[in-house]
């Protein structure tokens, strides 16, 4: 029996890795890959996918995660296995829930025990009359697996011309657009992308991401002095000791940061 498998995920990298580590196991057929949880769907409902086993799915996407993925998912679901870069506290959440996750990068030994529970699933004579009960109790093990894991373990997935990083929100201090290019700025270094401004505070407003200039979003969490200017303008001392001006646009921020504090 051919065992269909799909992955979701945005970085690259990250479905080549699941291609690799199903390499040596003849029965798994990778048909196909998506960098988009909402792409996916699409092709769901336009059934241009069908009798799929077994979805690889990532947790961190933008427009969509893994798990809203799953909620919006036709049900009956194939069997799910969640690829994270989490921390050993969301993981302990997982394991909690019964969960079946794989850590990046990816673990040879574990994705043998991965593989492993697949089959052992895959093979039970009872597996299709238990399918829409099984969704349901995956629906309520990720309701409540989303209120175990904190915010702050969020991350996004940024391309540079070095490869992909996968960055907690939370590590983020400010980004700033220079050119032609988009500069992250974190505690220990920063990241030069090609991405736009407009992309990352679509991505990081619900994560306390503000814009306080048309080149310039920062996580006010970062914010930790503001000092008024003449003529009623502001400026913001973010954790890294750079200063940012706040443009009269956006001088709502100041509020937020004044709350934060």
């Amino acid at each position: 029996m051919t065992i269909r498998c799909v992955c979701i995920d945005d970085e690259p990298l990250a479905r080549q890795g699941i291609n690799i580590a199903l390499k040596p196991y003849n029965n798994f057929d990778l048909v196909a890959q998506f960098n988009a949880a909402d792409e996916f769907l699409v092709a769901i409902k336009n059934n241009e996918l069908s009798n799929i086993d077994v979805l690889f799915v990532d947790i961190e996407m933008p427009r969509m995660n893994g798990f809203e993925l799953i909620e919006q998912y036709p049900h009956p679901l194939p069997l799910v296995i969640f690829v994270t870069a989490y921390d050993q506290y969301a993981v302990k959440a997982f394991e909690q829930q019964a969960l079946d996750y794989i850590l990046k990068p990816i673990a040879e030994e574990r994705f043998e025990q991965v593989v492993l529970r697949i089959k052992n699933a895959l093979s039970k004579p009872d597996l299709e009359s238990n399918t829409e009960e099984n969704t349901e109790k995956l629906l309520e093990k990720i309701s409540l697996l989303k209120k175990l894991i904190k915010t702050d373990e969020a991350t996004i997935s940024i391309k540079t011309d070095d490869g992909y990083f996968r960055v907690k929100t939370k590590d983020i201090i400010m980004i700033e657009s220079v050119g032609d290019h988009v500069c992250i700025h974190l505690s220990d270094k920063q990241l030069i992308t090609r991405n736009t401004l407009k992309h990352y505070t679509t991505e990081l407003t619900p994560h306390g991401f503000h814009q306080i200039h048309r080149s310039t979003i920062v996580n006010i969490n970062h914010a930790q002095q503001i000092s008024k200017l003449r003529f009623g303008d502001y400026q913001i001392k973010m954790s890294n000791g750079e200063t940012v001006r706040v443009s009269r646009r956006y001088r709502d921020v100041i509020t937020l940061c004044k709350n934060k504090s």
